[in-house]
């Protein structure tokens, strides 16, 4: 909420200075995001007038210009502009001068001659007509005879000797989402008189109800529809102090109808809306759901298809105006208005929400709907309108009032004993401050024996209980009084869960392969499982879907990790990285049946993903092979079967028999649906079963006393059989006496059978007895051999 310090003015008399104001502020519970000094944007720019003026005489274009500043001696300065004339007042940028944007002003020369300055164009002081009349002339900007002497400062004719505070408003502070509303509160951290404008007018006879009749048909989302006539409009520029006040909020002044609604707007919090007569078909406003398909054209003049649980303002025909949003285009304020009708409504905000963010528009009058309105404010705001329409001289207010409301709320009694606050906060507060201090913030507050009897505006919705009482107390009279205390009792040492240990035990050994560990959201699209080329009774299609996504890409809850971490591996080769690395601890959503009845399966699940020209599946089998190692020794490898990886270069882990992970390369056509065309690697551990393995025993043997024994094999076997296998029987042959297993050749070519592979492996054999002698060695050998012809292998010759 961004407030100028002029326009607070108006209401408390502030006089400190602005960052002692912004810090008793933040002590009563409202952020400062920014303090914004206007005059810092401009300096050293003056009005002048032109004396008289010159051809340059070496250009054709140039005027040599006499500018009286004020001062003693008239300013030579030279310009280009065509627009000027001998009298006019002009903006005169002076020596050593800077404006709004950037530029910095210095005396020089121009084809030989001297130039004092520059006379500025309304682009370079960054105005608009709607800023100062003329600002948008091609040429320079020329000052009406009001702008004030010469010599005056430019910020001080277009009132930039202002601060602009920007207030973070809580979601629990609706009531501050307006001027009267921080106002409210800097008088009372001030302890100031709250000024409270009293709106007061007169209106000029006649009755309402012969100009426009108004139903409302849904009470439920508008309970209370108020609205005023007034007849011979005169729509004209606003006074100054006008359009200083709607442009101090980031507003654009337009004319002084449209303005005073977004002065009221602003002021009290209140949004209003002024409907063209002529336009507002049969007289009649109707305040209905709109039709399923109904269109209507908004201000901005974009065309909205409405649904039935959309809430308009309509005419004897169709929509006028979304409600609490914005209005439509047949309903603004033009130049030859002579009649309108006002509107100041309170819609229940989770409906003006739920329109806005379907149609995709968010205005300064939906935001204040959303947090919510007071009811009660209506009518003042409405007030307050009529009252500025008869100040400005802008019509003629009609008598009669249009007030379909439902009950209206009365204030709300809340006792609170004083020692129970005093508990709460555990400090000794008087009652009589405590009386004050709620007195002061419009919560009407006295004390019998002990009790605060209060009533409760109907403003702050936010004040239910004696929690709330004491921190409107506590915000007040300031947490600095609150006295620090030792803490007592004992502390327990925290602990990691095992699941924890044994998640960092995985993540620190993937860091020191070299990756870097990323996080993705559970939420993803429901056509990601489209993309990994899963079937249609694959379970991972079926997915827990969110009631009200942020968006179709965040539509379902995951049940696999792959999805995600091939989008962020994408996102980086899209953006250069010639390799990359990454993990992911995560979990995956299962539900138990679907629709869902009850909450879904939550497995937790590790996520690898790496490409570059040193990465291959071997480079991934061997991250894997060591993961899995830091729980079991006793690994074992297998073809695989998932779509998404490539049909000849995918395997599985399997630990007892239980499948552990899943790896390997990205099938091409998935490669392709990310556009990636480089091999990327994938492999997703369920870490459930992993972390479900006991844990290996450590053994520790004493370093070895008696000398090992190195035999080669070199092997011939078909090539579907798995290395593994014979590893198995290699150790199976060898006994206890096998130290070390090493493949070290793995060939297939001309000189090997077709559908044959030849394997060599070097095997340590070592006793931890005594040294093994020629036939220890020979019986081991011939055992292996025949491990090797029961698995499939024989000797190469």
């Amino acid at each position: 909420m961004k407030v100028s310090l002029n326009w607070l003015k108006n209401y408390v008399d502030i006089d400190v200075e602005i960052n002692v104001l912004c810090d008793k502020m933040i002590m009563a519970g409202f952020e400062v995001e920014s303090i914004e000094d206007l005059s810092e944007k401009m300096k050293n720019v003056v009005v002048g007038r032109v004396v008289s003026m010159a051809h340059h005489e070496d250009s054709d274009h140039l005027w040599v210009c006499q500018i009286d500043v004020g001062d003693k001696a008239n300013l030579q300065i030279i310009t280009g502009a065509q627009n000027v004339n001998e009298g006019d007042l002009v903006p005169v940028a002076l020596h050593d001068s800077y404006l709004p944007n950037g530029a910095h002003i210095k005396r020089g020369k121009l084809r030989g001659k001297s130039s004092e300055g520059m006379l500025c164009s309304g682009d370079e002081l960054c105005l608009k007509d709607c800023d100062y009349p003329g600002a948008e002339v091609d040429g320079i900007m020329i000052l009406k005879a009001d702008a004030g002497a010469v010599g005056t400062d430019m910020r001080e004719v277009l009132g930039m000797f202002d601060f602009i505070i920007d207030f973070k408003i809580t979601a629990n502070r609706p009531d501050c989402q307006s001027v009267l509303g921080i106002a409210r509160e800097a008088s009372v951290v001030l302890e100031k008189e709250f000024k409270m404008p009293a709106p007061e007018y007169n209106s000029v006879g006649g009755d309402i109800g012969s100009h426009i009749s108004v139903r409302v048909d849904n009470t439920d989302m508008c309970p209370r529809y108020y609205g005023r006539t007034v007849k011979n409009v005169r729509v004209k520029e606003s006074p100054k102090w006008l359009k200083n006040c709607i442009s101090s909020a980031g507003m654009r002044p337009i004319n002084n109808i449209v303005d005073i609604t977004n002065f009221v707007m602003l002021e009290t919090g209140q949004p209003m809306h002024a409907f063209d007569m002529r336009y507002v078909k049969g007289n009649r406003i109707i305040v209905r759901n709109a039709a399923d398909g109904e269109t209507m054209t908004t201000l901005d003049g974009k065309a909205h298809t409405l649904s039935s649980d959309m809430l308009v303002i309509a005419d004897g025909e169709s929509p006028s105006c979304l409600a609490g949003i914005m209005g439509g285009l047949e309903s603004e304020i033009r130049e030859d208005t002579t009649e309108i009708f006002f509107e100041s409504a309170k819609f229940r905000r989770d409906s003006v929400r739920r329109t806005a963010r379907k149609l995709g528009i968010r205005t300064e009058s939906s935001a204040r709907f959303e947090h919510g309105v007071d009811i009660l404010n209506v009518e003042y705001a409405m007030n307050r309108a009529l009252q500025l329409i008869y100040d400005l001289d802008a019509g003629d207010i009609v008598d009669g009032v249009v007030d379909i409301a439902t009950t209206l709320p009365k204030e709300r009694e809340l006792d609170v004993e004083v020692s129970k606050v005093n508990e709460l906060l555990g400090i000794d507060i008087p009652g009589e401050t405590m009386v004050r201090i709620l007195n002061s913030l419009s919560i009407k507050t006295c004390e019998e024996n002990g009790v605060l009897h209060c009533l409760i505006p109907s403003f702050r919705d936010d004040i239910e209980s004696r929690a709330d009482i004491a921190e409107e107390v506590m915000r007040i009279y300031g947490y600095d009084h609150i006295v620090g205390t030792d803490m007592t009792g004992t502390v327990i040492r925290g602990k990691k869960l095992p699941e924890r240990i044994k998640t960092d035990a995985v993540k620190q050994l993937l860091v020191a392969n070299g990756m870097f560990e990323i996080t993705t959201y559970s939420f993803i699209s429901g056509k990601a499982v489209d993309t990994l080329q899963l079937s249609d009774n694959d379970t991972r299609r079926q997915c827990v879907e969110i009631l009200n996504p942020l968006g179709e890409e965040y539509s379902v809850m995951r049940t696999q990790l792959v999805s995600s971490m091939l989008s962020v591996l994408t996102t980086n080769y899209n953006r250069k990285n010639k390799d990359a690395r990454f993990f992911e601890v995560s979990k995956v959503f299962v539900p138990k049946n679907l629709p869902i009845t009850q909450q879904p399966i939550e497995s937790p699940r590790l996520c690898i993903g790496m490409y570059g020209k040193d990465e291959d599946f071997f480079t991934l089998k061997g991250v894997v092979e060591e993961l899995i190692g830091l729980f079991s020794k006793d690994v074992e490898f297998a073809f695989a079967d998932e779509p998404y990886l490539h049909p000849g270069r995918q395997a599985m882990a399997t630990v007892n028999r239980n499948t552990v992970a899943v790896f390997g390369e990205i099938h091409p056509k998935v490669a392709t649906q990310y556009g990636l065309d480089t091999r990327v690697y994938v492999a997703e551990i369920s870490l459930d079963v992993l972390f479900a393995i006991e844990s290996p025993q450590l053994i520790c043997k004493p370093l070895p006393k008696f000398p090992a024994v190195e035999r080669d094999f070199a092997l011939i076997c078909d090539v579907e059989i798995p290395v593994a296998a014979l590893e198995s029987a290699i150790r199976a042959g060898a006994g206890k006496i096998c130290e070390k297993i090493e493949l070290f050749d793995v060939y297939t070519g001309d000189q090997i059978e077709k559908g044959k592979k030849s394997v060599a492996y070097r095997v340590t054999l070592r006793s931890g007895a005594s040294t093994l002698t020629d036939e220890d060695i020979e019986r081991a050998v011939d055992k292996i051999f025949k491990k090797l012809e029961a698995a499939g292998a024989v000797l190469r010759s």
